[in-house]
């Protein structure tokens, strides 16, 4: 309930400025006061939802992108209350202010609505909260393995600044059968470079007769992903991918995988 009133509090409190009236430090106020609301009520509404990035960054971009269109927005704005004025409408600003509170209140409210179970406790509406849950230990014995220095050589580039992000990591809940595991990590200290690449270390295992890869996708310089691959050249291929979507695929012991480093070598 906190979210609800904070957010449509927010917006309606916006919609009754007429910006045309401020001066240029207030003008200046006005428009990063709207971004700030834009980038919170997505960064939040990201939390409950699969984020494009993270909460974080997904709120940062759109708010970053409303201060750059607040012309536009302005422009169409004015329209509005210009067109409100000619119908009569004595107060369009407070008209547009009761309807942007009620769709704002409306848009965080409603998916809840439909999920019960869904909990609306005081740490659910506490900005700054990490996303996702915790990693399993299962996963995170897995990552270190395969972030692990060979026996006789350094781990690839990277690999010391991923084992200091491994250490908060966290996993989405995207609520989906199968093996991946969407990984989280919020303001590293350091990212790995290249900041875009697949782990050139994989860890191999077999299950029933059929073996399948782990591979670690790192993106934009964090851990991205942890998936279970099966090889192109597996002859059970259909057999084993409806193997990994079935939820009592469970990942193997660290001790059950053969890890295996890509070389120079042909």
């Amino acid at each position: 309930m906190l979210r609800v009133v904070a957010g449509a509090g927010a917006v309606g409190a916006l919609s009754l400025v007429e910006p045309r009236r401020l001066g240029p430090l207030a003008h200046g106020a006005y428009r990063v006061g709207v971004a700030a609301a834009t980038a919170a009520l997505v960064a939040d509404s990201s939390r409950y939802d699969l984020p494009v990035l993270d909460p974080v960054r997904d709120g940062v971009v759109a708010g970053g992108v409303t201060l750059g269109l607040m012309d536009v927005v302005e422009s169409f704005d004015a329209r509005m209350v210009d067109a409100l004025r000619g119908l009569g409408m004595t107060r369009p600003r407070l008209a547009l202010a009761a309807l942007g509170a009620a769709g704002t209140a409306a848009v965080i409210a409603l998916p809840h609505l439909g999920d019960p179970d869904r909990s609306w406790s005081l740490r659910e509406e506490t900005f700054g909260e990490p996303a996702g849950v915790p990693l399993p230990s299962e996963a995170r014995a897995l990552i270190e393995a395969l972030l692990a220095d060979a026996p006789d050589a350094p781990a690839p580039p990277g690999a010391e600044a991923l084992r200091e992000q491994l250490e908060t990591a966290r996993v989405l809940d995207t609520g989906g059968a199968g093996a991946d595991l969407q990984l989280v990590v919020e303001d590293p200290r350091r990212l790995a470079v290249p900041r875009q690449q697949q782990w050139p270390v994989r860890g191999e295992f077999l299950r029933g007769g059929i073996r399948y890869e782990l591979e670690l996708q790192i993106d934009g310089g964090r851990l991205g992903m942890l998936s279970v691959m099966v090889p192109d050249e597996e002859p059970r291929l259909e057999h084993a991918l409806s193997q990994l979507a079935s939820p009592a695929f469970v990942l193997p012991d660290p001790d059950r995988i053969a890890l295996r480093r890509e070389s120079e070598a042909p």
